[in-house]
């Protein structure tokens, strides 16, 4: 560590990501460019990082990808920024969500999955949690939508053979097997987003005493 005493130069092998990290997807083409960019022009930017006496090694707090970078370019040491204070899960994952929410690094699932992660270490409600990362409502109530769906439309989405748009809509059905009957139709008749809506309308149950 430098006289900067929050900066400094780490073995590579000291360093590990973080196993509760939401992003778990790295694009391979994407990693490769940016190792390339590092063996001809350095690392550019620190990964920060936080001590952990369970692991024995320094945890990436942010920087997971510039980390995987590095070591594909064959670099023994990385230029790390040290979180010296605690940190809790919350604080991490709010920290590491935040920076892949404003990199739209996250998929569909991940987002989904981190956002209500933050809501059950919390106890939040979805408006507690837009605040907290300053995130739509909206937003975060259509992410968490997906979570309700089965897991053979949650892999569609995840493959990005079926838009998150429309898996919303899908998620308003009251059941899987409509679920999957509205699904089948929509790509039988290659549906646009708001004819699955207009579909989902019109399968679901009146409440009672609407008019008919």
């Amino acid at each position: 560590r430098r006289a900067l005493r929050n900066f400094g130069t780490l073995s590579i092998t000291n360093v590990i990501p973080d196993p509760d990290q939401p992003r778990t997807e790295f694009s391979e083409e994407e990693i490769e460019q940016l190792a390339q960019s590092i063996r001809e022009q350095g690392q550019l930017h620190p990964i920060r990082v936080r001590w952990s006496d369970t692991h024995g090694k320094w945890v990436i707090i942010s920087g997971e990808r510039r980390y995987r970078a590095t070591k594909q370019a064959g670099l023994e040491t990385i230029e790390c920024r040290f979180h010296d204070g605690e940190l809790t899960k919350t604080e991490v994952l709010e920290q590491q969500l935040i920076e892949n929410l404003l990199r739209s690094d996250l998929r569909p699932l991940e987002e989904a999955k981190a956002f209500q992660q933050l809501i059950d270490l919390n106890g939040w409600t979805g408006k507690e949690l837009s605040a907290a990362i300053h995130v739509t409502q909206s937003r975060i109530t259509r992410a968490l939508s997906l979570l309700k769906l089965p897991a053979d439309i949650q892999a569609q989405v995840e493959s990005g053979d079926l838009a998150p748009s429309v898996a919303y809509e899908l998620s308003k059905l009251p059941d899987d097997a409509q679920r999957r009957e509205a699904l089948a139709l929509s790509q039988a008749g290659g549906m646009t987003r708001d004819e699955v809506s207009s579909a989902v309308r019109q399968q679901k149950p009146r409440k009672r005493g609407a008019s008919r």
